[in-house]
């Protein structure tokens, strides 16, 4: 394929923005710039991978891949080869601009969540100027002589401090994490004006993270009615100001000032690849109940050496510790660091011989893994038993009830349809979704001994549907559906193929 040099394309993610939050904050006459893209283009739903995990969009996304070829599902991967898990690198993933560069196309990239610099020697990569995910843990900067660019902007106000003690509860460190997010999103539109303006890109990607990382701690002053929330102490809270939907608000401003830096005759894509929903935390039960069932096994004292001892101690200590502490902790480390010291006791010590199935560390969903022989270097499971494994995970997972009756489970979602995918894929085997009841206070499991408790401190989490809005499309009939798989294409399509 040869692209002409006629076109321009501007591409702005909005990570983790709620769909009917927009169109909302649209129909009020409150985030103009789209609202006036959206006249003259369409709106398309986005259909991502979020169903599998929040972790497989971003990825899907570059490589244009499902996450069965990709494999990415979460910051933190499972490594069977190893018996370990390892924090995620994105040195596999080839990005679908990279083969736009060697095709001659000048290409601009900031902060494309799980993508890593890929050696541009035009436009400009920037990673990690601020991130909500982080792959590095600091800024990289190509090509190096647009350093000079990225310095003149100060830095992101959420850089030197990530506000850990903005949790629901914390009325005013709401205020100043709300703060922070609209002042990034304003410095970020003032920096990516001067790159597109001084490099002069013909694809420009470029994405806000804010509103994601916002709306895991607010998303209760957006549905502050919601049953998720009943009786919670936040919720008799004043309303916080700057709100939720000031930092949307901000975000579309910076939009109009990226397309006036590109150009009348400029693509415009604005997209999110999922959106939020109301949550409180996640379960983080799965593991003592697949023990209680029989489908785990934890190593005794006796079996475990020293270095497991000590490690089991430590874990011990973590989830003992009060929340208070915990709060300060994170607050005063910087996520790298947290998340370095906490690899080693992510996961408990498993008797590898008589473990079927194990849970991995997960933010939403339950993930289960199969420990299958020929795939997990310690596996127990033959190839011919994997099914059936399935089957009585599926059944148990869905039989869970509160003593009331209700149900914990809304489905069971296995990743592959046969054994002979799951033996060369990386993902969970099954991805277990939760009803709302999930979040009751207390929390009791019917016929079960095992106590309970919901892990993290948010009020807002992953919903699976984004969007997209293009301008200047007659090709989509209204409300038309896209695939993730295929936003890439669409992108790369208005560049005028030849």
């Amino acid at each position: 394929m040869s692209i002409s040099n006629s076109s321009k394309v501007l591409a702005i993610g909005i990570d983790a923005a709620e769909p009917t939050l927009i169109r909302r904050l649209i129909e009020e006459k409150q985030m103009p710039v789209l609202e006036s893209l959206l006249g003259e283009g369409k709106w398309l739903r986005v259909k991502s991978p979020a169903h599998i995990g929040s972790g497989s969009v971003w990825p899907t996304f570059i490589t244009g891949e499902e996450p069965t070829v990709h494999g990415v599902y979460s910051e933190w991967l499972w490594q069977p080869a190893r018996m370990k898990l390892e924090r995620y690198h994105g040195r596999e993933l080839v990005p679908f601009w990279k083969e736009l560069a060697r095709e001659g196309v000048s290409v601009g990239v900031l902060d494309v969540p799980f993508a890593i610099p890929v050696g541009l020697s035009e436009g400009f990569e920037i990673f990690e100027w601020w991130a909500h995910d982080m792959t590095d843990g600091h800024m990289r900067v190509e090509p190096r002589e647009i350093l000079s660019i990225v310095n003149q902007v100060r830095s992101h106000p959420l850089t030197e401090n990530r506000f850990g003690n903005a949790v629901p509860d914390n009325h005013e460190e709401l205020k100043k994490l709300s703060q922070a997010c609209i002042e990034g999103v304003r410095l970020r539109g003032m920096l990516g004006q001067r790159l597109i303006e001084e490099t002069k890109p013909r694809l420009c990607v470029i994405v806000f993270p804010e509103c994601h990382h916002a709306g895991h701690q607010m998303w209760h002053t957006v549905v502050p009615g919601h049953d998720i929330y009943h009786g919670k102490p936040f919720t008799t809270r004043p309303p916080v100001e700057p709100a939720l939907k000031d930092i949307y608000r901000e975000v579309d401003q910076q939009i109009g000032r990226l397309i006036n830096a590109a150009g009348s005759a400029a693509s415009v894509f604005v997209f999110s690849l999922h959106g939020m929903r109301a949550a409180l935390g996640s379960p983080g039960f799965l593991p003592a109940l697949l023990c209680e069932h029989g489908f785990s096994a934890l190593k005794g004292w006796r079996q475990q050496s020293w270095t497991e001892r000590a490690l089991a101690l430590i874990a011990a200590t973590k989830r003992n510790t009060p929340i208070g502490l915990r709060k300060l902790y994170y607050s005063s480390v910087s996520p790298i660091v947290a998340q370095r010291l906490a690899q080693p006791t992510m996961m408990p010590q498993y008797d590898w011989t008589n473990t079927r199935a194990f849970s991995l560390p997960t933010d939403q969903f339950g993930w289960i893994r199969i420990n299958l022989t020929g795939r997990e270097a310690e596996g127990s499971v033959s190839p011919n038993h994997y099914d059936d494994v399935c089957r009585e995970l599926q059944d148990l997972l869905l039989s869970l009830k509160s003593e009331d009756g209700m149900a914990f489970v809304r489905t069971v979602n296995r990743t592959t349809s046969s054994v002979e995918q799951a033996l060369v894929h990386k993902l969970p085997d099954l991805v277990v979704h939760w009803e709302d009841a999930i979040f009751r206070s207390p929390l009791t499991i019917k016929d079960s001994k095992i106590a309970t408790q919901l892990i993290g401190i948010k009020t807002g989490q992953h919903a699976s549907e984004g969007f997209c809005i293009l301008n200047g499309s007659n090709d989509f009939a209204e409300n038309a559906e896209l695939s993730a798989t295929d936003l890439h294409r669409l992108i790369t399509g208005r560049l005028d193929a030849e």
